[in-house]
């Protein structure tokens, strides 16, 4: 006898219409070996009542045993057997399984108790509103269909990098993001190249600085998201490779304005030089410990690119001259918030001193500079409809 998986049975009772008639199957066979109902149930030691109650649906309880003697009478397949059996229940025990089935579902995929934190789902929710919620946010009408055309094509080049289900879901949610934006321009190396050389001075412009440079990188093939940040993901960016291009999100790690800039560097630097390693697993998550190299690399690219450790050497004698500060800022095309920004990481890294506390003064509110991009957050109602936005925008005349 075949091995049972009974996780595939579950799934394909509510996916699959095909099937025949157990009773009329039973009447063929007994025919055919020449036996009648009541001889071949007492060779199958099977009560009468409780054959009709298989075959019927009945049976709140079906023995396995009995169920699996009847489909080797029957000569069928048993893993098609049980199937049968199972969508032929009673609309109770039909439920019961169904439930079962979504609760393991969720149970997988999702943290339920840390996305209610996060506003995604409902404390008042019962099992078939979480798992109606998480289907309509990803755009699915059926679990399987999530599983098939959203799970297995992202994690099927390599092992999944993670078992934290809150990253899961978080990059679940940019890659079904990524594929229904479905960015048509041709990714183009030498450009992203003109554009990150040019990228200083619209730091400058906190409404629309970040917009301006997301939508030339848009039409140079590279798809630059804003997700929320999830708490205990600690991912502040990541970048995928998805329909042959570049993508990267941004999140609002830390709130603080010069943190969105550096992160885009950061992924930038990716893109550039480890789109090979991104393309291996489909996508780079910026926290990975197992690639420090790369990721210290990127960080140090984005460092030096808005204040390199010169630059820190002449203004650290003048960082609590506001005018000194806002006049180097100026002369270096940056926003006054990324010289104290990168002061204060300067301060930490090389003299161990925290000013992480101070200049708040001088940092806009990040979520002023991601407004135009829609940024999608744990409460949208669907990836479908944040990505129509967000590709409405980046494709704008």
């Amino acid at each position: 006898m075949k091995n049972i998986d009974i996780d595939k049975l579950l799934q394909e009772i509510f996916q699959d219409d095909s099937g025949f008639d157990i009773k009329e199957r039973f009447e063929v066979k007994i025919a055919e070996y020449g036996l009648s109902k009541t001889k071949a149930l007492r060779l199958l030691n099977i009560d009468k009542d409780v054959f009709s109650e298989i075959l019927n649906g009945n049976a709140k309880q079906p023995n396995l045993i009995h169920v699996i003697k009847i489909g080797e009478f029957l000569d069928v397949d048993v893993h098609e057997f049980i199937k049968m059996v199972l969508k032929n229940q009673n609309t109770e025990n039909i439920a019961s399984i169904d439930r079962a089935r979504k609760l393991k579902f969720l149970l997988i995929n999702f943290d339920v108790k840390a996305l209610t934190k996060e506003g995604f789902f409902s404390a008042e929710n019962d099992v078939d509103d979480l798992v109606d919620k998480a289907l309509t946010y990803f755009g699915y009408e059926t679990i399987s269909e999530f599983e098939k055309q959203l799970t297995e094509p992202l994690y099927s080049r390599s092992k999944r990098q993670f078992s934290d289900k809150m990253k899961d879901f978080w990059v679940r949610s940019a890659y079904q993001s990524f594929r229904l934006i479905n960015n048509e321009n041709l990714y183009d190396r030498d450009r992203l190249k003109d554009i990150i050389a040019s990228m200083k001075p619209y730091t400058q412009d906190v409404e629309n600085g970040l917009f301006i440079v997301c939508r030339a990188l848009y039409n140079s093939g590279v798809t630059v998201i804003f997700q929320n940040y999830l708490q205990t993901t600690h991912v502040r960016g990541a970048t995928f490779f998805i329909n042959q291009k570049p993508c990267i999100v941004i999140t609002d790690y830390l709130k603080k304005y010069p943190t969105l800039w550096f992160t885009l560097l950061h992924e930038l630097h990716h893109v550039l030089f480890d789109l090979e390693t991104v393309k291996t697993n489909n996508y780079h998550l910026s926290d990975d410990q197992d690639l420090f190299l790369i990721e210290e690399k990127a960080n140090s690219f984005a460092r030096d690119f808005f204040m390199p450790i010169e630059s820190f050497n002449y203004i650290k004698n003048y960082i609590n001259n506001s005018y000194m500060v806002q006049r180097f800022a100026k002369d270096n095309d940056v926003h006054v918030s990324l010289v104290y920004s990168f002061y204060t990481w300067y301060q930490k890294e090389l003299y161990d001193k925290n000013y992480h506390a101070a200049f708040k003064e001088f940092y806009p509110n990040c979520r002023t500079a991601i407004k135009r991009l829609n940024p999608i957050s744990w409460t949208t109602s669907t990836i479908k409809a944040s990505s129509e936005k967000i590709k409405a925008v980046f494709e704008l005349n």
